[in-house]
């Protein structure tokens, strides 16, 4: 009884609270490597691995040497273009220079799982970059893939990772984040992730899995040419002064409100940023170059359903979900 109380003074006292957060958190860092430069593939075959409260499931084929699912890696090579460079993330390095993150190849869905001490809960978001493989081949094109833009810079290419959540086998919502955009008019907002950017889960609502998924516009006869790759990092953190995109030194937070919204939508903190908005089958429906801080928008005309909303300052690229009821 007394190491009950002991506990719980603890507790209260706050002393126990950073340690159960971060083991709520997937940094890859609880992770070890024998070296710098290094990554894990799973090909011991153990089927994955877990980091803070998330088990990471990972496919080693054997008799190819091939791999799926997940990986982790603290590889720093942000130049090397090509499919032997598939463990690195094109940032060179972890969130705020950590050295490990984990790489996923999806070239179908791969999944997570949250252990006893998560599932059920909402999850805040996690970090997300491209590979410097993906990256690489989408800025100048390569033997499979073509170039981003095309040769003009107006083509509409784009590359997508979408995020579903689960809740005992149940689909609960999903989560849309570009890694590459190229669709606007405006050859100013075209961009390829080159950095860390935050993606919010906490609309998936509660889960205990995840799913990632990877699409293109560029798309063979074979399926998707885009390298199937990207990276993550601190699943379940919060930014804590991180910036969702750098902007110079600087960082912005934008909210919608409310939301859902029926006629008026109110967008907050975008003043010099470009506001784009899409319908779930990629149409842009509105666009304005914000000029202050809250922007109005009248949605009263759009259809019910979901819409993405693109707010761009700079390279800095924010993306978030709007309920139209």
């Amino acid at each position: 009884m007394k190491k009950n109380y002991f506990l719980t003074a603890l507790l209260v006292a706050g002393l126990l609270l950073p340690v159960f957060l971060q083991a709520q958190i997937s940094t890859f860092d609880d992770l070890k490597l024998d070296s710098t430069n290094a990554y894990w593939n799973g090909s011991d075959t153990s089927g994955g691995f877990q980091s803070g409260s998330v088990y990471f499931y990972n496919n080693y084929n054997q008799s190819w040497g091939s791999w799926s699912g997940f990986a982790y890696s603290n590889v720093k090579n942000d130049t090397t273009a090509g499919y032997t460079n598939q463990y690195s993330a094109i940032t060179a390095g972890g969130v705020n220079g950590s050295d490990n993150y984990g790489v996923a190849y999806a070239g179908a869905p791969v999944s997570v799982k949250l252990d006893s001490t998560l599932a059920g809960n909402v999850l805040k978001g996690v970090f997300v970059t491209n590979s410097t493989y993906a990256a690489l081949s989408m800025e100048n094109g390569d033997a499979y893939a073509k170039k981003f833009g095309g040769a003009d810079g107006t083509d509409p290419d784009w590359f997508l990772l979408t995020i579903k959540g689960y809740e005992k086998g149940a689909y609960t919502d999903s989560v849309n984040f570009y890694l590459a955009d190229f669709r606007s008019d405006n050859p100013a907002d075209d961009y390829i992730l080159k950095s860390w950017a935050w993606v919010d889960l906490q609309g998936l609502g509660a889960v205990d899995s995840l799913a990632f998924e990877l699409h293109s516009s560029d798309v063979g006869s074979y399926g998707m040419n885009t390298p199937a790759y990207f990276c993550l990092d601190n699943l379940n953190d919060i930014t804590n002064g991180v910036p969702t995109l750098p902007v110079g030194t600087n960082s912005y937070n934008v909210k919608l409100y409310p939301n859902p919204a029926a006629n008026t939508l109110y967008v907050n903190g975008v003043k010099d940023a470009r506001i784009n908005i899409y319908d779930i089958s990629g149409r842009k429906v509105y666009e304005t170059n914000a000029a202050t801080e809250t922007v109005r928008v009248n949605v009263s005309a759009y259809p019910k359903g979901i819409y993405l909303i693109r707010i761009q300052k700079g390279q800095a690229v924010v993306t978030k979900k709007l309920i139209k009821k």
